[in-house]
């Protein structure tokens, strides 16, 4: 690369770093040998060339990401979570997802707009559109535009970081031809969304950095709001924007230094301006944003559905129509209740039998009358509900409703459990008081054992007392409810909670489940449900009256148990996947995704990226790490190697895109769950954008830095000359032909022999369908 660059003014006590624009540099080059008249004939053809080469970005984008979009119409792949989402909201019925709420609710936009009702559910994948009359071009064409868009974005990224129209157009160019964001951005899923608003992120951070010289004016405000907007869409489609955010953040860092610098003669209020500005664009925005995604999400899903019993019964209790509202009354001391294990799902049973005298292990148990978890209820599963204070009042109570005296509802409403109540459970159907002592469980040899007591053995009453404590209660006046009130029996002397576990039993246990006196009493597993009552009716009048009664959520105490939940379950996320990979694999590209196969056609979608575009990417980033030790190394010796123009080009722009691509990638190594290729896309994005930046640095002369081709004689000078025209021909023709060669396992729509489906099995790790 020549280092005969043309010199930037210094604006005095301003920094001058990084590339001003096309035609600012043209201009300011006085030396150039081109008169005032070519120059003016030059910026006319930065301009027309420009638009040319976007223009028909736009174009092949469109023709990659449209191409017979009808085709299959079929579910693929993970249509089957987002299609069904999108089906979710039109329905408004409740759904969870790990997900934020955006890129789903733009899907459901889209059918929203062509009047799609959302009867179709997408259950499995190759479940057929056409009979169940699903517009799915319509929604995958709708979705296809924000896979369009991203081509076109790259090259707006690239010009406006100061590169020449044909490195621009070579970025763009392999953004368009890469095997996997075509196959993601035709088909109804979120990654393309998320990419959008990802690279729109990026772009309106540019345009805001150029204007650094003219801040606090319209277009200054207009890219930094811009810039936030973006960065709450892109963290509100998957919480992996976050990197996004991470991204802009460690740019802002710089940018912020660079103003807090007394050499450039800035004021300490000038800079506190500029990190307030900053701080309510880029965090405040983004985290309003977020939070109004998530509120209209439950705005819309307000009716029950299949995504309740994720959450706590207070959650439940405000969708319409939940049958946990429909079936939450008060428990009153007397009732004979069924307690059922929020976990597991077993009753807490008892009957006559005893624990036998020795163990397996030789360990001694108490003989006493087993309390064991059983799968199914029966009339062994229901317990009285007694008060450990007014007791002679109780049976006075209880005396009258067992002769079929009416009793009044304030009268009834006085013997309502509340949280933090002493209670006891009598056993209805051996007349045993439930009991934990100082004896090891049969099974869990730390925790103790569950039996049962007689009324007439007051020696050791106090092992009978249970501390009932419900789960979220916020004071000690909160009703204990069927089905909505999740409970801990704690014991009063031992301060164990009653718990079990999945283990069965041995056989002199029916095969039921172990319940003990677990230590840690806050254990989520030690939660419990009263889940009917027998020996009491529920009127209409009551029904209506416990309906007026739930106590409502806010906005917030809904959002940050929504929260917890994406998390926990995103992070539990680490079942085996036949085509999961590891991040340490994606660069390059040993294995992809089976999206969708047709047995009877031969035809399969196979998610792959370009594999030589892969390939490339990867030397440039290599290279671009390689020549920053370089410079540096040459640097120390005080040689300048490419000239402080081009040096600080390389640092500021090439190293935003590098470290994009990293911030992109690494932070996968870090997690725990699952992953797949497709987390690799929005890094490859940026692998490609190296590419573009080592052509320019390596084959563009700094004086042809704005123009692709031209005819006019004045412009001569400018031209590429034939060695940079001739790789930019070579990468595009490779990608392209690559891309072709790739194509029917991309979109799915040809029938491929056994000879070809291996001729594109490159790595072992390809596991295509049909090679024989």
């Amino acid at each position: 690369m020549s280092v005969d660059e043309p010199q930037l003014k210094r604006r005095p006590g301003k920094d001058t770093v990084g590339a001003l624009s096309p035609d600012k540099q043209l201009h300011q080059d006085s030396s150039n040998s081109v008169g005032a008249g070519s120059r003016a004939g030059v910026s006319e053809l930065v301009r027309n060339s420009s638009s040319y080469a976007f223009m028909a970005v736009v174009v092949l984008s469109f023709i990659t990401r449209y191409y017979r979009i009808w085709d299959p119409a079929q579910v693929v792949f993970d249509e089957v979570h987002f299609g069904k989402f999108a089906s979710y909201y039109l329905r408004r019925e409740y759904y969870f997802d790990v997900h934020p709420p955006l890129a789903k609710m733009l899907i459901a936009l889209g059918g929203w707009l062509i009047g799609y009702d959302g009867h179709f559910l997408f259950e499995k994948i190759g479940m057929d559109y056409m009979s169940n009359g699903v517009p799915y071009m319509m929604l995958r064409g709708w979705v296809a535009l924000f896979g369009l868009a991203l081509p076109p974005l790259v090259y707006m990224i690239m010009a406006e970081s100061g590169y020449s129209v044909i490195a621009s157009l070579l970025a763009a160019l392999l953004v368009t031809f890469d095997n996997a964001l075509v196959t993601q951005g035709r088909l109804i899923l979120l990654d393309n969304i998320m990419i959008f608003f990802m690279l729109a992120s990026v772009y309106s951070y540019v345009k805001f950095f150029k204007q650094r010289y003219h801040p606090f004016g319209v277009q200054w405000w207009t890219w930094l709001l811009s810039t936030g907007v973006m960065l709450g869409c892109v963290v509100s489609c998957k919480l992996v924007g976050l990197f996004t955010i991470a991204l802009v953040g460690v740019a802002v860092i710089f940018d912020l230094r660079r103003i807090l610098d007394i050499r450039r003669g800035n004021t300490m209020l000038e800079f506190w301006q500029h990190f307030v500005s900053r701080a309510f664009a880029l965090i405040a925005v983004p985290v309003v944003l977020y939070l109004s995604f998530f509120a209209i999400h439950l705005a819309i899903l307000t009716r029950t559905g299949p995504g309740d019993a994720y959450h706590t019964s207070q959650f439940q209790m405000q969708l319409i129509d939940s049958p946990l509202a429909k079936s939450s009354f008060d428990v009153h001391y007397g009732d004979q209740i069924a307690i059922r294990h929020r976990e597991t799902g077993v009753f807490v049973d008892s009957n006559s039998g005893r624990y036998p005298l020795r163990y397996e292990d030789q360990r001694v148990s108490s003989q006493g009358q087993q309390v064991t978890g059983a799968k199914d209820k029966t009339d062994n599963s229901f317990w009285i509900i007694k008060p450990m204070v007014n007791q002679e009042a109780f049976a006075q109570f209880v005396a009258r409703r067992q002769a079929g005296e009416e009793i009044s509802k304030d009268e009834l409403n006085k013997w309502v459990v509340h949280h933090t109540d002493l209670v006891q459970l009598q056993h209805a159907a051996t007349g045993s008081n439930m009991r934990t002592h100082d004896v090891a469980s049969p099974m869990t040899s730390t925790n103790m054992e569950f039996t049962t007591l007689a009324l007439n053995d007051t020696a050791h009453a106090a092992d009978t007392v249970w501390k009932l404590e419900i789960d979220g209660a916020k004071s000690n006046s909160t009703l204990l409810k069927t089905s909505s009130s999740f409970i801990r029996l704690v014991n009063n002397k031992h301060g164990v909670a009653m718990w079990t576990h999945p283990k069965k039993l041995p056989e002199w246990g029916h095969g039921h489940q172990e319940i003990n006196g677990k230590k840690d009493p806050t254990a989520k597993s030690t939660l419990w449900a009263i889940t009917e009552i027998r020996g009491r009716q529920i009127t209409a009048e009551e029904v209506e009256e416990m309906a007026k009664k739930q106590s409502g959520m806010s906005f917030l105490e809904k959002f940050v148990e929504l929260q917890g939940l994406m998390i926990k379950h995103n992070n539990a996320l680490t079942t085996v996947h036949p085509f999961q990979s590891t991040p340490l694999s994606w660069p390059f590209l040993t294995r992809g995704i089976s999206f969708w196969t047709d047995a009877a056609q031969r035809k399969q979608i196979y998610l792959l990226g370009n594999p030589i575009g892969w390939w490339v990417s990867n030397l440039a980033l290599l290279a671009f790490f390689a020549g920053l030790v370089m410079l540096e190394a040459y640097g120390m010796r005080d040689i300048d190697l490419v000239g402080s123009i081009v040096r600080r080009h390389i640092l500021r722009s090439g190293g935003f895109i590098a470290f994009a691509w990293f911030i992109h990638y690494f932070p996968f190594f870090m997690m725990g769950r699952s992953l797949f290729l497709h987390h690799y896309l929005p890094a490859s994005i940026f692998a490609y954008m190296m590419v573009a930046a080592c052509f320019q640095f390596i084959f563009v002369h700094p004086y042809q830095l704005f123009t692709l081709r031209s005819w006019s004689s004045r412009a001569r000078a400018l031209l590429p000359s034939y060695s940079t025209g001739l790789v930019f021909a070579v990468l595009v023709a490779i990608q392209v032909a690559t891309f072709v060669f790739f194509a029917p396992i991309s979109y799915g729509t040809s029938t491929l022999t056994a000879e070809q489906v291996n001729s594109r099995r490159w790595l072992p790790g390809y596991d295509l369908h049909f090679q024989k």
